[in-house]
């Protein structure tokens, strides 16, 4: 399946997921109203709102692995049964909620990892000489680095609701299908970015000159009631579109193995 299929087939997908996307809508909405008043810069430094800020933080964050776990689930029966059971995202939600939490745990460690490793290069590159070549050099080295990892990270959470498997096999196989199609990934991930970055500014722009004769309170609202809305059905999407690949590929896979089997 190829990467504008895929896409084109995952905004058609989104639109028997419209109940789903409302859901996130609600959720964002929630998010960004509570966060106009905790991010006045004329309280920012206010110890309560600095308290307020991580309790509701963390709140939103572990409600949001809840959503995403559940979310996947129904995603993943749509794209292969093609029905929508919306009862079965809290269900799903909290079967995959610890993995996905061990999921993350584990992608964390991955991370302390990379700097650490990145940091050890870059003080090497850095050692022949500070000037324009070796920081151009370093940057370069970060970006590709960066690129490739978020790109390697993106399946595991799809292989543990996809396969029903547990965190660390999850990444494994979500890191080996990543892998093995490494360039196809990048594709897709670099398409739905540019895709979304363009409807946020269109969108965004629009918005914009709607509010600006309205001013004050009421166009922060407005702004960020649109905002939830983009990032619910852009999230939405994106999460299809993964599905929907790493299905794909993964039951190739199974078929070609079998083959090999009965060879």
């Amino acid at each position: 399946m190829g990467i504008v299929e895929i896409v084109k087939k995952s905004f058609g997908q989104v639109s028997k997921l419209l109940n789903v996307v409302l859901i996130f809508f609600v959720f964002n909405g929630i998010i960004g109203l509570i966060s106009l008043p905790l991010s006045d810069p004329a309280r920012s430094g206010e110890p309560g709102i600095i308290v307020l800020s991580i309790i509701s933080s963390l709140l939103f964050f572990l409600v949001f692995v809840l959503l995403q776990g559940g979310t996947l689930g129904v995603i993943k029966d749509q794209i292969k049964g093609n029905t929508c059971d919306l009862s079965q995202i809290i269900e799903y939600g909290k079967k995959f909620y610890t993995r996905i939490l061990t999921l993350l745990l584990i992608y964390i460690l991955v991370a302390i990892g990379a700097v650490l490793i990145l940091s050890m290069v870059s003080a090497g590159i850095l050692l022949l000489g500070d000037n324009l070549v070796t920081r151009s050099l370093v940057a370069i080295v970060v970006t590709a680095a960066a690129v490739g990892m978020i790109t390697l990270l993106v399946y595991p959470i799809y292989a543990i609701v996809a396969e029903d498997s547990s965190a660390l096999e999850g990444f494994k196989k979500g890191v080996a299908t990543a892998k093995d199609n490494f360039v196809k990934t990048l594709g897709l991930f670099m398409g739905l970015l540019i895709i979304s970055l363009v409807i946020s500014l269109i969108i965004g722009f629009i918005t914009g000159l709607v509010t600006v004769p309205l001013g004050g309170n009421i166009g922060q609202v407005i702004i960020a009631i649109v905002n939830a809305a983009v990032q619910s059905y852009i999230s939405v999407v994106m999460m299809v579109a993964f599905m929907s690949f790493y299905l794909s590929v993964s039951s190739a896979s199974q078929v070609s193995d079998a083959g090999k089997g009965q060879a």
